[in-house]
């Protein structure tokens, strides 16, 4: 009775969040910006053991449909590789490509250096392992010519292979850009995902990029909203970025982002539930604060809920591996389960518990948002379809990482380690 009351509780307030973010993405204005608006820009690529990706990262850049200046800044920061000699072959054919060297100060730190070498008076901060679309440059910059935007990005995507955990990657990540897209509908971006453009100025009013924490995206966000600036997401820029290819380097990146993402929570507490920052302190933040609390509770209580029932009706039984415990293990791990549940308390053959109720509403909430989503973000492929109907264990997997992200981080707070924001590669 009382695990079945948690559950309920837990997914209360996850049904919560989803009907929040359908009523953002059904009530919130939209914004336009009409005006043509492209100003000359600096592009700053920081790169450490980039040999293999930063050509392709760099011709999409000087391909790009767009009427101002562009320089491409690249900051070779220790590489070990032939990084610099791939840039400098570009050099010879293109004299808007420049190339500084830094020695393994790290990313934030490599940024700034890159910044102070800029010509122009609006950057663009972009992963040397990523390639923008045509469109992408004259798209991001157009919200910055609003005075109170600071700094605006765009929908991040993966570039999908025959891999498919590139599949559930990048199912993933329109989910993410469509979190950050409704954020920017109610002024409260609280993240400019690795990719984003600003004016310089406001970069060096707020002291440039932090080196104390793992996620400087998430860090100078919110260093810009506590000026007094906006940020601003703009769907129509897309960036194609290199994932992990496999579950370690998923776990690693995760890992890594996990523990930034707590230390700039951690930095920047006094904006939880400030007057200042309304929707950003009450709403957004807490979010996500939430996701973190609820791998922890959801994480024991999902294993279980699913290996409770299989020492009950197979284990226990010595029916192992039969045919109805395969079937059972598949009703779990794909989405076929969800909708063979619904059948089942439809048709009356299970009764509709509170709890088979909330978990039924919140799974037809959450299709209902993935489908306004991928309407306004676009480009569904079946790929995306076949993700999502294998969908669960990859989450399971995200979450788990996030459980033991909570734990390492606050021990590491505890102990008082020091954490610096160098490159891995």
């Amino acid at each position: 009775m009382l695990y079945s009351l948690f559950l309920i509780t837990l997914f209360s307030l996850l049904l919560l969040l989803n009907l929040s973010w359908i009523a953002l993405f059904l009530l919130a204005k939209r914004k336009n910006y009409k005006k043509d608006f492209q100003p000359n820009i600096s592009v700053l690529l920081p790169a450490h053991n980039e040999e293999r990706v930063i050509a392709d990262t760099i011709k999409s850049l000087l391909a790009s449909d767009y009427n101002g200046k562009i320089e491409v800044i690249v900051i070779n920061d220790g590489s070990t590789d032939n990084t610099e000699g791939v840039v400098k072959e570009m050099q010879k054919k293109d004299k808007r490509i420049r190339l500084f060297r830094t020695n393994h100060v790290g990313k934030s730190r490599a940024l700034n250096f890159g910044a102070t070498k800029a010509r122009y008076d609006y950057l663009f901060f972009l992963d040397a392992d990523s390639v923008v679309e045509k469109q992408t440059i004259k798209e991001i910059v157009k919200p910055l010519q609003d005075e109170r935007v600071a700094a605006s990005s765009g929908q991040v995507r993966v570039k999908m292979t025959v891999n498919p955990l590139t599949w559930f990657q990048d199912f993933e990540y329109i989910l993410s850009s469509g979190w950050r897209y409704l954020c920017s509908l109610i002024d409260s971006v609280s993240v400019l995902p690795g990719f984003f453009a600003t004016k310089k100025r406001v970069f060096f009013e707020v002291g440039g990029f932090s080196p104390d924490t793992l996620t400087e995206d998430f860090d100078i966000t919110l260093s810009f909203k506590k000026k007094g600036h906006k940020a601003a997401v703009n769907p129509k820029a897309v960036m194609y970025t290199t994932c992990p290819s496999s579950l370690k380097q998923l776990a690693r990146q995760r890992m890594r982002w996990g523990r930034g993402n707590i230390q700039v929570i951690r930095k920047h507490k006094d904006m939880l539930f400030s007057k200042n920052h309304k929707i950003l302190g009450y709403y957004v933040l807490p979010t996500h604060i939430f996701w973190y609390v609820f791998s922890l509770l959801y994480l024991p209580s999902v294993f279980y809920w699913m290996f409770s029932d299989y020492y009950k009706y197979f284990f226990s039984t010595g029916s192992y591996f039969s045919a109805e415990a395969r079937l059972f293990l598949l009703k779990w791990f794909c989405s076929y389960g969800m909708f063979d549940l619904m059948y089942k308390v439809f048709s009356g053959i299970y009764s509709l518990t509170p709890l088979l109720a909330i978990t039924i509403v919140n799974y037809i909430a959450t299709i209902f948002y993935n489908v306004l989503l991928f309407a306004r973000m676009g480009r569904l492929k079946l790929l995306h379809l076949l993700a999502y109907l294998f969908i669960f264990p990859y989450y399971l997997f995200i979450i788990s990482i996030q459980f033991f992200t909570v734990i390492y981080e606050f021990t590491n707070f505890f102990m008082k380690r020091k954490t610096e924001n160098k490159w891995t590669k």
